[in-house]
């Protein structure tokens, strides 16, 4: 492959996958097709097998693990790319902003050397070639408002993503730690009473240390794809690392311990193979802990159900613990 043509995929790749041209993502998407099989590109081609897109915390974390530089993230946790595409899109906007307020003013002072000609006796002619002049400029003027319309546009449309990849999770698609406080706080103060559960995947570790880190990556997505699909309309989150929590609205918690048991259940009867090498990876299960909001002891919801989590993971795993009515 000759460079220009390196050069046309690698860029088509960072497009593809929305990630920004910086030195580092260059210096990843470079290796996945100009060395196909080390370790980076393996990595990536794992992490993009089920045609899922390659997120920045996801490429920062393989670029981590090979050995490339992977920048620190920004306050607030946001994506590096995605902050420095909204900052460039920022400083275009602004950029367009100034060109018009100096078009304006200079706008303004033609007008008025234009008056004073007229004033002065000038002709048909002077009033003419003024117009014109007029009418150029306002095609001008129109032509920098349309071009700061769709900036702006652009720019509603980055920061969006900005505030969606801040709350989400990279690898799962669910919402995050950040986003599950919110709604937390968001349901407390508008006085609707919920429970809360907590789950963690079983021997998480054992499925990272014999199958590595691509196949945790896809029990990890196979996990919260159950825990979403049978838990549809409450929000389900993941704390991070194999834990993840879910938001009961309206319910007790063996009412909310009923709808996670039979998730439980669900992913408990598949049995999984690695698919690399149809190897079977065996039953992926869960233990879990569901507690009530506003408990009359005052204690956080949170750590009442972390502990029924526990509980049942001393008392054999595989199954979900709730607090009594």
């Amino acid at each position: 492959m000759d460079g220009s043509a390196l050069y046309d995929i690698i860029g088509k790749f960072l497009k593809d996958h929305g990630l920004w041209p910086s030195p580092d993502n260059y210096a990843l998407a470079h290796t996945l097709f100009a060395d196909a099989g080390s370790p980076a590109a393996t990595a990536v081609k794992a992490a993009t097998m089920d045609g899922i897109r390659l997120s920045q915390k996801e490429a920062d974390r393989i670029k981590a693990e090979v050995g490339l530089p992977a920048p620190q993230s920004v306050r607030g946790g946001i994506d590096p790319a995605l902050f420095a595409a909204a900052t460039q899109q920022v400083e275009q906007f602004a950029a367009i902003v100034e060109a018009q307020r100096a078009d304006a003013q200079s706008y303004g002072a033609d007008l008025a050397a234009g008056a004073d000609r007229l004033e002065s006796g000038e002709g048909v002619a002077t009033l003419v070639a003024i117009t014109r002049a007029m009418a150029e400029r306002t095609k001008h003027a129109e032509q920098q408002l349309t071009a700061a319309r769709d900036e702006t546009r652009q720019l509603r449309v980055k920061l969006a993503e900005v505030g969606e990849e801040a709350r989400s999770d990279a690898l799962t698609g669910l919402p995050n730690r950040r986003a599950f406080e919110e709604k937390l706080v968001e349901l407390q103060e508008s006085g609707t009473g919920l429970s809360l559960a907590i789950c963690d995947i079983d021997n998480f570790k054992r499925v990272n240390d014999s199958y590595g880190h691509a196949v945790g990556d896809r029990v990890l997505k196979a996990v919260a794809k159950t825990l979403k699909d049978n838990c549809e309309g409450h929000m389900v989150a993941r704390l991070g690392g194999e834990e993840f929590v879910i938001l009961f609205p309206g319910l007790e918690p063996d009412a909310a311990g009923r709808i996670l048991d039979e998730a439980r259940d669900i992913l408990s009867d598949r049995q999984f193979r690695v698919r690399e090498t149809d190897e079977p990876l065996g039953q992926v299960t869960f233990s879990g802990g569901v507690a009530r909001d506003n408990h009359p002891d005052g204690s956080p919801a949170l750590q009442r159900a972390d502990a029924l989590l526990y509980a049942a993971k001393n008392g054999g795993r595989n199954q979900v613990f709730c607090e009594a009515a």
